[in-house]
């Protein structure tokens, strides 16, 4: 449709986590179009977890400010694309779509009077499907046939690795344990598990399994883990250990055999590593965060029966949440370890 060579941009500014979810739909324009010249425009900070993805020719980022909103404005000009697929179709994102003149201008039909931007409206951009495959609907309409699979993509460096591996030798971690990851912070309320509960879990993770835990946070998180480790009784045996970039935490999450957490950007970083997953979601939103293929090693806690509220990830229990972690790593060949429970640390 686009000819053999196409110049093609993606838009998808924030976040995290949804930036992690449109890596598919890169590989699948790229399967489509080898030739392609394939751009990415996003919002800065969050365009990091899109370094170094060799799906891309050119990352653009999106700084604040009217001046360089303009500068981009330009730049999208010059790139002479022959088609830009909106997949934030938002009032922020249409004025870079028009700055394009691309001819085709693929966007999501949301009934806006601002629709009309698009010469190809993709309805469904609300279904409760999983993102990472409902992205795809607007690839298909430049005639992009889905990918073998909807495997995430981070770029997670020789360098990456080697941090990690520093961080995890200082802690004294033992690779002949079970090394599991927690992310117990949340910057939405409504995302948000107790923490008096992770801390429940935890001490039950390394009574019950043996585990060594990860507790990983990003700047500005580190108050909601100590909240976490204050109430435990056991400890630890990584957290606190200064910032890393997404890239060195997903290094972090390679090695963990498991992560357990708040839906958000970690839970999508570690799906993209290849760690298995258990996230904590308010019920029914793990349609749309969670691939619920057989195989695809996420799975999502759901609260037991007459479980209330059914708004927020409070409806369940830490019970809820064991059964599937036990169900887990039964499934890994990770058979409980036994541990003698011991008293609570001072401070």
């Amino acid at each position: 449709m686009l000819g053999p060579s196409p110049r093609i941009l993606v838009i998808r500014l924030r976040r995290f986590g949804d930036l992690l979810l449109i890596t598919p739909t890169l590989r699948a324009i790229r399967l489509a179009y080898p030739n392609a010249r394939l751009d990415v425009l996003a919002s800065a900070g969050f365009h990091h977890a899109l370094l170094g993805n060799r799906q891309i020719d050119e990352l653009l980022v999106l700084r604040p400010g009217f001046v360089s909103l303009m500068r981009l404005a330009m730049r999208c000009r010059r790139g002479r694309y022959d088609a830009v697929l909106d997949l934030q179709s938002s009032g922020r994102s249409l004025p870079l779509v028009l700055s394009t003149g691309a001819p085709v201008r693929v966007g999501w039909k949301k009934r806006w009077a601002r629709d009309w931007v698009f010469t190809r409206r993709v309805p469904g951009w609300d279904d409760p499907v999983y993102v990472a495959g409902n992205t795809l609907r607007m690839a298909a309409a430049v005639d992009v046939p889905p990918p073998p699979d909807l495997r995430l993509e981070l770029a997670v460096s020789a360098a990456d690795r080697a941090r990690a591996a520093a961080l995890c030798e200082r802690a004294g971690v033992d690779p002949a344990r079970p090394f599991i990851a927690l992310s117990v912070v949340a910057n939405v309320p409504r995302k948000a598990w107790p923490l008096e509960r992770y801390a429940q879990l935890a001490d039950w993770l390394v009574q019950t399994h043996g585990a060594q835990l990860l507790l990983s946070s990003a700047a500005g998180e580190i108050s909601q883990v100590e909240a976490v480790v204050a109430r435990m009784c056991e400890r630890p045996i990584l957290w606190n250990y200064g910032e890393t970039s997404l890239h060195e935490l997903g290094a972090l999450y390679e090695r963990c055999q498991l992560w357990i957490g708040n839906d958000g950007g970690p839970k999508h970083v570690a799906t993209a590593v290849g760690c298995p997953t258990v996230v904590i979601i308010k019920p029914g939103d793990e349609r749309f965060w969670t691939d619920g293929t057989e195989g695809s090693g996420q799975l999502a806690v759901r609260p037991a029966p007459g479980a209330r509220p059914l708004d927020s990830p409070t409806a369940i229990s830490v019970d809820d949440v064991q059964a599937v972690v036990d169900r887990c790593l039964a499934s890994r060949g990770m058979r409980r370890a036994g541990r003698t429970v011991r008293s609570p640390l001072p401070g």
